[in-house]
């Protein structure tokens, strides 16, 4: 029981550090860089195995057109730029002297992450379950937004966090549901990233 307590104080304090943009003590549970490394290559594996579906769904987006091989083949050219791009909107999202840009084009960076600040603005999450097993804890947490156009965006959805605890601090180490999550999310940002963002974007 004082084990579950203290996971769920971590997983309070990696919610708090969030929302108060505290990189500190976010880093001290979340290695982000590595842990969005560690779960590209799951990601990039599902979108290539459901490629033809996607590319019914949306068939504007060049990047399922060309089939599975030729979008693993992209995404594994171009790994570090996206990785790097997400990485820079991170470290922008926790920068408390960031100032809203005018639009996308003039600061891809700052502007994601502004937009991210208002997403998660609007972003709740609940812990559903937790289990341990020797040094591992996988945490069922629901996220759900709420009535602004934000929330409605990102809807409802259920992850599974998987946390190692190494001499005695428990760090992230992926999402253990991937495949469910890909379909929603991909969908949010069909829905919610225009492509005309794209256009003469600087990495």
């Amino acid at each position: 029981m004082e084990r579950e307590e203290n996971f769920k104080n971590v997983l309070a304090k990696i919610r708090t550090s969030i929302n108060d943009r505290d990189f500190e003590n976010f880093s001290a549970h979340v290695n982000a860089e590595k842990f969005l490394n560690d779960g590209y290559g799951e990601v990039t594996d599902e979108l290539a195995k459901n490629c033809s579906k996607f590319h019914e769904l949306y068939p504007h987006d060049l990047f399922f057109k060309f089939g599975a091989t030729v979008l693993k083949m992209y995404n594994s050219k171009f790994k570090s730029v996206h990785l790097g791009f997400i990485n820079r909107v991170i470290v922008a999202y926790f920068d408390k002297n960031l100032v809203q840009p005018k639009n996308f084009l003039s600061a891809p960076i700052d502007f994601s992450a502004w937009e991210l600040r208002k997403f998660l603005q609007a972003l709740t999450s609940e812990i559903k379950d937790i289990k341990f097993e020797k040094n591992s804890a996988l945490a069922e947490v629901e996220i759900f937004g709420d009535n602004s156009y934000y929330g409605k965006v990102f809807g409802r959805l259920n992850f599974k966090f998987e946390f190692v605890e190494q001499a005695g601090i428990w760090q992230l180490k992926s999402v253990k549901n991937i495949p469910e999550l890909v379909p929603p999310i991909l969908d949010m940002a069909e829905r919610f990233w225009p492509s005309a963002w794209d256009l003469g974007i600087k990495l």
